[in-house]
């Protein structure tokens, strides 16, 4: 049976999450604009670099620093599956204004994504992203209201 458009996105992501290098939590992305792919992108270090959790230990391991926690960007070496398919259409020359982001995991669930990679993608002028929500199910977000999120977030902050 051929599967419709949104799984065979988010089945592509998941295969391009296997090249991740992360041993906590392999992502995948894909970047599609007028149903064609425009780049993709997994977690991992940065080209060249030492793989964190395979070349070297995790330093989130070794820190005790539980995933999706705030200081854990900080002790992370990985750019986010969502930065490297902004990046790599930049090393090309293609823009990512228009286009939908769909985001999965190779094994197990995803959410919505970090802070860090929704202002990347708001200024990379992606219009939609879809991800693999904590309870397994397809979301779908306009990157336009992700602002409002920003928004609130700052206003907290200054509290």
């Amino acid at each position: 049976m051929r599967p419709d458009k949104t799984t065979y996105y988010f089945e592509i992501a998941r295969l391009v999450a296997v090249r991740s290098s992360c041993t906590r939590r392999k992502l995948g992305a894909v970047l599609i604009r007028n149903d064609s792919f425009i780049s993709t992108g997994y977690n991992g270090s940065i080209r060249g670099g030492l793989n964190c959790g395979i070349d070297i230990k995790c330093l989130k391991e070794i820190h005790n620093i539980p995933a999706l926690t705030k200081p854990e960007t900080d002790l992370c070496s990985a750019i986010h599956a969502e930065e490297n398919t902004i990046i790599n259409c930049a090393r090309i020359g293609i823009s990512t204004i228009g286009a939908t982001l769909y985001l999965a995991p190779f094994e197990g669930k995803s959410q919505r994504p970090c802070s860090r990679c929704r202002k990347m993608i708001i200024q990379a002028g992606i219009k939609d992203c879809w991800y693999i929500d904590l309870d397994g199910s397809q979301k779908h977000e306009e990157v336009s209201t992700w602002i409002e999120l920003e928004n609130q977030w700052m206003k907290e902050m200054e509290k």
